[in-house]
């Protein structure tokens, strides 16, 4: 037989009333539904491009080794930042009688949000758990730290024994 030639099968049981051939798509109880394809983002349900933030994720090369769910992360983020910014801008826009949304807008969105104005303003968080590891840049001694808080320790006490002195006079 040539590659052109197409075997039909017709069962003769009931069970399976239609016939399959071998040279065209499969069909009845035995076939597979072909896959419909779908995005990572939509997947995720989300907007942001999870598969352009992965690409940028390695090109970047900011790690060695990078995780299947890091860029899916980092579009929700992202996408969370945009939407809260933008909701704010848009209702302080609404207050202010205008239809669109200015830089000023959005300037004062991020100010007026707490958790914005820590994320994009870059104030540190006091009550976070992870401790950064430093490394030991030429700190003083112990003797001068010993000395220094001695000198401390008198110039307490002097203003005290001044005191004391007038006092006693």
């Amino acid at each position: 037989m040539s590659g052109a030639e197409e075997v039909c099968v017709v069962p003769e049981q009931e069970r399976e009333p239609e016939a399959t051939c071998s040279g065209g798509p499969p069909t009845g109880r035995g076939a597979k539904a072909k896959k419909s394809r779908s995005s990572r983002s939509s997947r995720a349900g989300l907007l942001f491009p999870v598969s352009r933030i992965d690409r940028q994720l390695r090109r970047g090369h900011f790690a060695e080794r990078l995780g299947a769910r890091a860029p899916v992360f980092l579009a929700a983020v992202l996408q969370w930042v945009t939407h809260k910014t933008m909701d704010m801008a848009g209702r302080i826009s609404k207050k202010s009688n205008q239809q669109r949304i200015s830089p000023g807008h959005l300037q004062m969105a991020v100010r007026n949000s707490s958790a914005l104005r820590q994320l994009l303003l870059g104030k540190p968080r006091h009550h976070s758990r992870a401790v950064p590891h430093s490394q030991r840049v030429a700190s003083p001694s112990k003797k001068k730290a010993a000395k220094d808080r001695r000198r401390r320790r008198r110039q307490r006490a002097a203003p005290a024994r001044a005191t004391a002195a007038v006092t006693a006079k």
